[in-house]
Formats: C-alpha cells, structure tokens, sequence
C-alpha cells in the first residue's frame, strides 16, 4: 500500500523471504491467495482491525495498535479502488512473497494533491499463514498546523512518519519575501521533544533517508518552494508527546547574519486504541478485543 517506495519494498520484501527468484502462480496454495485477498479487501474498505489481526504477531507488536496501523494509511487518504493477485513465488521454510496489481487514489503531500497510480505491491504470507506487509512507519501523523515563518521565509511540516530509531518529516520550504534566499537545513537543524532533548539529522548516502537537495543547500528565488524530506535519529521508540522543530542556517541575498526559523511545538495526538498480540482473547469478531489504552 506504499506509493512511493513500492519497488523498493519488493525488493527488501524478498530478501527477507528468502532471496529473489521469477513470481509463479502455481506457487500460490487456495489458503495463501484467501489470506492475501482478505488482507487487502479489509484495507480498501479501511476495515484496519480486521487487517492488523491477519498481521504476523512482530508486526502487531512493531505498530503496538490498530489506531497506529490505521494512521499510516489514513495519513496518505488511501483508496484502493480495486485489487488482484498476479504472481507469487515460494521461500520453504520462511513462506511465500505473492504479489498484488493495485489501483490506488492517495494524498500526495509534496504535490498536496490527490492522485491515483496502478502499482505492483508484495506481500509476504509466513508459513504460520500470517501476512508480513513491512517498511511501513509504524505511525504516521499529518500535522496541519504545524509551520513558522521568518525574514519571509516559510517551512511548513506536511507529513511525520515515526520509524524504529527515526522520525521523517516531509516539508515545504516557501521564500514568500523579494530576494533569492539559501537553506543550508543540515547545518544547524534540530528536533525537540517536550522535555527539550535535541535529536539531529541523520546524513547518509540513500535519497530515500536524506534529501540530496537539502543536504547541498537549497537555493529558492522569490516565489519559490520545494518539499523534501528530512529524517531524524531518535530513540528506537520514540512516543514523544509534543515536538518543535528549529531549521537553519538560512541566508538571504543581499542581508547579515543567517537565521534560524523555529517551529512552535506540536502535540502529538495520543493513540487510544491498543491491541495485545498475545490477548488471550478468543471472540470471532476482532474489535471485541479491542480495548483503551
């Protein structure tokens, strides 16, 4: 259900399977192709309790509640519109990587548009008959309000995406004043969570972690805007319960010193529902052993 990093997710997917090799229908047994149909039917009517309890049992734990698996979703406004399984190949003893076509409509938060994108997703079907759909946040919030300006410059947070041991953010830089402005954001950059702890940013040689434009230095003329992404190094866990973000150095043409832009902090909404992967519980319908953090 990833837009973005589906060919990446196949391939990932497949090493932790067992290693690559040509997708074969006939691998695919009735019990594995009901399982996987079930899973993605339960996504595209956000059915999301249904589909976290046909998750494998680490996975539940990794996203700790159906609030929290719901929110990487709902986060990107996803619709499957329809679904069918093209393709599947075997990894004895770990399970089989069947892979689904998709037709999706999802919230594009660097565009902030909506838009729709056919798409091969793979989903691995353990031999315990669970599902692994990995490489998801295991939270993901959409701010909304959560922006500053300064000197005519604007940053505004679009999307945070909580990882083991990091936090993404998508955001959206804006020079709304009359002269060429440079953001040099890993230079003096810096998240805090409400105890006031500094967490910095995590520079590496992946596109997909670090922005190679940001990384460089982002050159913006009046009017201009660019949306990149910038992830954090934090605690493996991180339930932090407000943040505020600090960018900079930023310079402008022509004026003194660089600046920074602060952020005011955001509270992040607390998930209410938690589910226990190792509940005793024993109803047939999966939100009776729902219950409230």
């Amino acid at each position: 259900m990833k837009p973005g990093p589906a060919i990446l997710a196949g391939v990932a997917l497949a090493c932790c399977l067992g290693g690559s090799g040509a997708a074969s229908k006939a691998a695919l047994k009735p019990v594995e192709r009901s399982l996987v149909d079930r899973y993605v039917a339960a996504i595209e009517a956000h059915r999301y309790t249904v589909a976290f309890r046909l998750l494998e049992a680490p996975e539940q734990r990794y996203f700790g509640s159906v609030a929290n698996f719901a929110s990487v979703f709902s986060a990107d406004r996803l619709d499957v519109a329809r679904f069918r399984i093209i393709g599947s190949t075997r990894r004895p003893p770990l399970g089989t990587l069947v892979f689904v076509r998709e037709r999706v409509a999802f919230f594009d938060h660097a565009q902030q548009a909506r838009v729709k994108a056919d798409m091969t997703v793979p989903y691995g079907v353990t031999a315990a008959l669970r599902i692994k759909d990995p490489y998801h946040p295991w939270r993901a919030v959409v701010p909304g309000t959560m922006w500053g300006e300064s000197a005519g410059v604007r940053i505004i947070v679009r999307k945070l995406s909580f990882f083991t041991g990091r936090l993404e953010a998508i955001l959206t830089f804006l020079n709304t004043g009359p002269r060429p402005i440079t953001v040099l954001p890993y230079g003096r950059s810096v998240l805090r969570d409400e105890a006031g702890k500094a967490y910095t940013p995590l520079a590496t040689r992946f596109p997909s972690l670090t922005d190679p434009t940001l990384y460089t230095g982002l050159r913006l003329p009046p009017e201009a805007q660019y949306t990149g992404l910038m992830t954090f190094v934090t605690p493996r866990r991180f339930a932090a319960t407000s943040l505020a973000f600090s960018f900079g150095p930023v310079l402008a043409d022509g004026s003194g010193e660089p600046f920074e832009i602060a952020l005011p902090h955001y509270v992040v909404p607390r998930s209410h529902v938690v589910v226990s992967p190792s509940s005793r519980c024993r109803s047939k319908a999966p939100t009776r052993c729902v219950h409230a953090a």
